[in-house]
C-alpha cells in the first residue's frame, strides 16, 4: 500500500466515523423522519412503476452528492494540514 492509499483509507475512516455521529444525532433522526415522510408521499401520490423512476432518480441523485460530499471532505482536511504546515503548526 502506498503512502498516498494509506492516506485516502484514513480520510475514509474519519469520513465514515463522522456520518455514523452525524446519523446518530438529532439532526441525523430528523433527516430519517424526513426521509420516511418523502416515501410516503411517494406511495400515496404516485403508481407503483412511477414510485420506482423517482426513487432511482433520487438514489442517483444521492449518490452524486455523496461523492461530493466526501470530495470536498477529502479537500477540507488536506487543506486544513496544508495551512497548519504554513503557520508552522506541522513539520
Amino acid at each position: 500500500m502506498t503512502n498516498n492509499d494509506e492516506w485516502n483509507a484514513f480520510l475514509d475512516n474519519l469520513l465514515s466515523i463522522t456520518i455514523k455521529k452525524h446519523r446518530e444525532s438529532k439532526e441525523g433522526e430528523s433527516l430519517r423522519q424526513r426521509y420516511t415522510h418523502i416515501d410516503e408521499m411517494l406511495t400515496t401520490n404516485l403508481t407503483i412503476d412511477e414510485k420506482h423512476f423517482v426513487e432511482e432518480i433520487i438514489f442517483e441523485l444521492g449518490l452524486t452528492t455523496d461523492r461530493e460530499a466526501e470530495i470536498v471532505y477529502h479537500q477540507g482536511i488536506k487543506d486544513c494540514v496544508w495551512l497548519l504546515k504554513r503557520l508552522g503548526v506541522l513539520a
